[in-house]
């Protein structure tokens, strides 16, 4: 079966060929002679609007002003399709005409301002013209002063139903109805439809060739219509006639000629179909199953092996998938050493900053011990606990497994424990409350958060409390829903005037210049006797510059 399917292929292609051009032939004959009758009618059409525009032309003098209805008697034995003669002043006002009173206005004033800058005629789109009671195409010529400035203009008007009798050829088929048509589809002269579709005037006025088209109508048969431009103007020959049924010549021959070869082909699709799934298809299959646990990083997986029965075509397409892979996966492996090499050489890195800064911390513990003024050894103090911030954040940076980000909860429990140790909190009676949401910052948040609390907490236990009974303070990290980070600390001390007053100390200057690095907003509320509250809303999205 498959190999009679095969040898009938070629039948089908002669078939399907025999069939286009019997088809092709069918349009080209249908619309041949609609197009004959075109040209025919177009003719009467276009030679009609040009006899009337030359005779305006000539007779625009003779018009003047007031000589419309003599000129109008004069012209409608040579333009029987002529309605009106009228003249206009330059600012579009009728002087005169034959079919009413002077002093009406332009149709379309667009006219009159083409003709004063633009055109000296015009050819207009049909209108409907009251006096007249018909549908009007008009002509319209530019009057000039002797000194060359615009005077206004003359027009014929043309009765639309009048030009369709000049596009009746002398000799027309049974069934072929010939009318005229404006730019927007109305359709003059025509017993079977008064509208058609404006996009197929628009392609036959774009190409100014004629176009077939097929109207199809409600409760009648379909029609076979060709839309032919009348010169320049926005005229056109409709000629049209009724589609042929099924039955007809132009149908039962392509579609016998095609039908059988369809037969056989249907039959040869069949064969092709079960070669190409036993041959192609199925290996193809399992190309894509590769290609999966190829996607899902199984790199060592052998595609060679499970298509050694395969055409050689894709036993070749899978040893080049399994040398890609083999080649992914070593670069692969290669980019994680790197990687590896890299993250370790960055946390060594930290590691001596942090080495570095404790040797620091304790360089400034020895000049603090030989300090004997209170204040300078309190300075060195708050020196030292800046510099066991920034150790601890690069202490909790090279233990992090990710380098990028940091874990926020551990790293500002462990720093603040470790102050809280350093100030003595515990000998002060100040107790330290720690609340923190899970939330992970970029590494480059974490030196400004760190250093930003290690002065609001150092400066709470310094000033909120004087010489009482110690107190409480609160430190809260929290997270919105969207994505928005507050950090507050609290405490119940004896506040200030936070209205009136103005900070200059270094511990206020030192958050508020970290606030700003961080691009966030800080506020700070007290009044006295009613303890402080420092605020820092970070907003999402807004990172710490590098």
């Amino acid at each position: 079966m498959a190999t009679l399917a095969i040898a009938l292929t070629p039948v089908l292609l002669l078939g399907a060929a025999s069939a286009y051009m019997d088809a092709r032939e069918a349009l080209r004959t249908r619309s041949n002679e609609l197009l004959l009758i075109a040209g025919a009618s177009v003719d009467g059409v276009d030679q009609a609007i040009d006899e009337a525009e030359l005779l305006l032309g000539l007779f625009k003098d003779e018009i003047g002003t007031n000589h419309c209805n003599e000129v109008y008697d004069k012209l409608l034995p040579s333009i029987p399709a002529l309605s009106s003669v009228i003249r206009f002043d330059a600012e579009g006002i009728a002087l005169c005409a034959n079919t009413r009173d002077p002093g009406f206005a332009m149709s379309n004033p667009d006219w009159n301002q083409r003709l004063k800058h633009e055109i000296p005629t015009i050819r207009t789109d049909a209108f409907f013209g009251q006096a007249s009671d018909d549908w009007i195409f008009a002509i319209f010529t530019r009057v000039d002063k002797p000194d060359g400035t615009f005077d206004g203009s003359v027009a014929l008007g043309l009765r639309s139903r009048s030009l369709a009798n000049f596009a009746r050829a002398s000799v027309l088929r049974d069934g072929v109805e010939v009318a005229i048509a404006d730019v927007d589809g109305r359709v003059f002269g025509s017993e079977h439809f008064l509208q058609i579709e404006p996009e197929w005037v628009a392609q036959a006025a774009e190409t100014r060739s004629a176009k077939m088209f097929v109207l199809r109508r409600k409760n009648a048969p379909p029609m076979d219509v060709v839309i032919r431009p009348v010169g320049p103007a926005n005229v056109f020959a409709v000629i049209s006639r009724e589609s042929p049924g099924f039955w007809s010549e132009f149908t039962l021959q392509p579609v016998s000629s095609f039908g059988l070869p369809l037969l056989a082909f249907s039959i040869a699709l069949l064969a092709v179909w079960l070669a190409i799934d036993s041959l192609v298809l199925r290996w193809i299959s399992r190309l894509i199953r590769v290609a999966r646990v190829y996607g899902a990083g199984r790199y060592a997986f052998r595609a060679a092996d499970a298509m050694a029965s395969a055409p050689a075509e894709i036993a070749e397409l899978a040893n080049a998938m399994e040398d890609m892979a083999t080649n992914i996966d070593q670069r692969d492996s290669d980019l994680k050493a790197a990687i590896e090499v890299r993250d370790d050489a960055v946390k060594e890195i930290h590691h001596r900053v942090k080495n570095n800064l404790q040797i620091v911390t304790s360089f400034l513990n020895l000049q603090g011990r030989q300090l004997q003024d209170p204040e300078a050894r309190q300075a060195i103090a708050a020196a030292r606990h800046r510099i066991d911030a920034l150790a601890i954040v690069h202490q909790t940076l090279y233990q992090h497994e990710r380098l990028e980000l940091v874990s926020m909860q551990p790293f500002l429990k462990g720093l603040i424990d470790h102050l809280a140790e350093a100030l003595g909190t515990e000998t002060l009676n100040i107790r330290i409350s720690q609340s923190y949401d899970n939330i992970e910052r970029p590494a480059d948040d974490a030196i400004p958060v760190a250093l930003f609390l290690v002065e609001a907490v150092t400066n709470a236990t310094k000033y909120a409390f004087g010489d009482e009974h110690g107190g409480n303070i609160s430190i809260d990290l929290k997270k919105d829903a969207y994505g928005n980070v507050t950090l507050e600390v609290i405490d119940d001390g004896v506040g200030f005037d936070s209205i009136g007053a103005t900070r200059k100390g270094l511990g206020s200057k030192l958050m508020s210049a970290f606030s700003r690095q961080l691009g966030a907003e800080l506020t700070i509320d007290s009044a006295p006797g009613q303890g402080t509250t420092i605020r820092l809303y970070m907003p999402d999205g807004k990172k710490a510059p590098a």
